[in-house]
C-alpha cells in the first residue's frame, strides 16, 4: 500500500514538473523534417536558359520570374517559401544539363519568424546576381552585335562589288548610249 502511494505522488510530482504539448510555445521550436522533405531551393542564375518551366509547373504558383537587363535569358526564377510546398517538380522539369539550375538543397531548413506580415520577406529564395556578372554579360551582348554588324556591311559591300555597273557604256534603245 505504500509503495502504490509512492508510485500514484511521484507520478503527480513528474507531472507537475513537465509541461503538456498544449503548453508548450512551439513559435520558437523547430518542427520534425518529414523523411521526403527536399529542402530549402538553390538557384544558378549562370547556368539557368530562362525557359520559364519551373514557374509554369508550380502547383501553388510559388515562383515568380524576376527580369534581367539581358537580351537572352532574360528572366530567372525567384521562389516564396512560404507558399511553396517543396514537391520537387520545379526542379524535376528544368532542362538545364548535366546540373539543374534550379534544385532542392536537401537537408534542413528552419522557417521560424514571428508570425508578423513583414516576416514573409524573408522567405523569399532571391537570386542575387553580382554587378560585375551583369555588366560582363552586357558587355558581351554589345561586342556580339557590333561583330554582326560589321559582318552585314561586309556582306553588303561584297554584294555591291559582284553587281555589276549598268552605266558603263552599254546601249540604250532609245538610240545613244549611256
Amino acid at each position: 500500500m505504500i509503495i502504490e502511494l509512492m508510485q500514484k505522488v511521484l507520478r503527480v510530482s513528474k507531472a507537475l514538473r513537465e509541461k503538456s504539448p498544449a503548453q508548450l510555445d512551439v513559435r520558437t521550436q523547430t518542427m520534425h523534417a518529414p523523411e521526403r522533405y527536399r529542402g530549402e531551393h538553390r538557384i544558378d542564375y549562370e547556368t539557368c536558359i530562362g525557359c520559364d518551366a519551373c514557374n509554369k509547373i508550380c502547383p501553388v504558383h510559388a515562383i515568380t520570374m524576376k527580369k534581367l537587363p539581358f537580351k537572352k535569358q532574360n528572366i530567372v526564377p525567384e521562389v516564396n517559401l512560404s507558399v511553396c510546398i517543396f514537391c520537387g517538380l520545379c526542379e524535376d522539369v528544368c532542362p538545364t544539363k548535366p546540373e539543374k539550375s534550379i534544385v532542392l538543397s536537401g537537408g534542413r531548413y528552419d522557417m521560424i519568424s514571428g508570425g508578423w506580415h513583414s516576416d514573409q520577406k524573408s522567405f523569399w529564395v532571391h537570386v542575387d546576381i553580382p554587378q560585375s556578372y551583369i555588366d560582363s554579360r552586357l558587355e558581351a551582348e554589345e561586342a556580339t552585335r557590333v561583330k554582326k554588324e560589321l559582318e552585314a556591311k561586309k556582306k553588303e559591300a561584297l554584294a555591291s562589288a559582284k553587281k555589276p555597273n549598268s552605266g558603263s557604256g552599254t546601249p540604250d534603245f532609245s538610240g545613244g548610249t549611256v
